[in-house]
């Protein structure tokens, strides 16, 4: 399964960069390439055909093995993969669909300089402006019938009260995950909007799930009595 899934993630670039050589080969594109356009849609950055495959090929491994990656870590809530999977699926979505796009609105064309982008580019850039304020926002822990982790009022992690084998007090920081928002790194999975202090819950499972919290010692003591 692992090599499949590692295969998978240098099939991609390979695919893109036969399809890019090929149209090139064809006389299909300019021999300089369009590589960046300002705010206003025409294109300021140009780029030779072998060197934009140098810099695209890095950006598609590396969203490719962000999804394989989210595919194998272990000891993660399955919710949370699901979520990890998604989000990974959809950058890996994205790098592609840009870097193809690109690539198509130049094909016949002799002179890169007068590929313009309308707003049609939108729709590549639009749920990552939606989602990042989501991501960077205080997460919050609701008790009911089990423990849900929201933001915006969403529930992006759900336990079940007799999952939860202890909590402790903990205290987050950025650089330990490096960045913000929600994070996967030494084998836990933070909900980190800012450095603080934060909720730890161990899972009977093994799963260690850090949210930040400004109520810890009031979450500890109304959880506790739950499990």
């Amino acid at each position: 399964m692992k090599r499949k899934l590692w295969l998978l993630v240098f099939l991609g670039p390979v695919v893109y960069s036969a399809w890019v050589f090929w149209l090139s080969s064809q006389g299909l594109l300019p021999e300089v390439l369009a590589t960046h356009w300002g705010a206003s849609g025409k294109a300021d950055g140009f780029a030779a055909v072998s060197e934009h495959l140098v810099w695209s090929n890095i950006a598609l491994l590396l969203a490719s093995a962000m999804l394989a990656v989210s595919a194998l870590l272990p000891r993660i809530h399955p919710t949370m993969r699901r979520l990890l999977l998604g989000v990974t699926l959809y950058f890996a979505i994205f790098i592609y669909g840009l870097m193809t796009y690109v690539i198509a609105a130049q094909i016949g064309l002799t002179d890169a300089s007068s590929v313009q982008l309308g707003l049609e580019i939108l729709w590549f850039v639009l749920p990552v402006l939606l989602l990042t304020p989501m991501m960077l926002s205080m997460p919050k822990v609701s008790l009911s019938d089990r423990l849900r982790i929201q933001l915006w009022g969403i529930t992006f992690l759900g336990l079940e009260y007799q999952e939860i084998e202890r909590l402790n007090a903990s205290e987050v920081k950025p650089l330990q995950f490096g960045g913000l928002g929600i994070r996967f790194a030494k084998g836990k999975v933070a909900f980190i909007p800012s450095k603080g202090p934060a909720i730890e819950i161990t899972t009977k499972a093994g799963e260690v799930i850090l949210v930040r919290s400004n109520q810890v010692e009031n979450l500890i003591a109304a959880i506790t009595p739950k499990i």
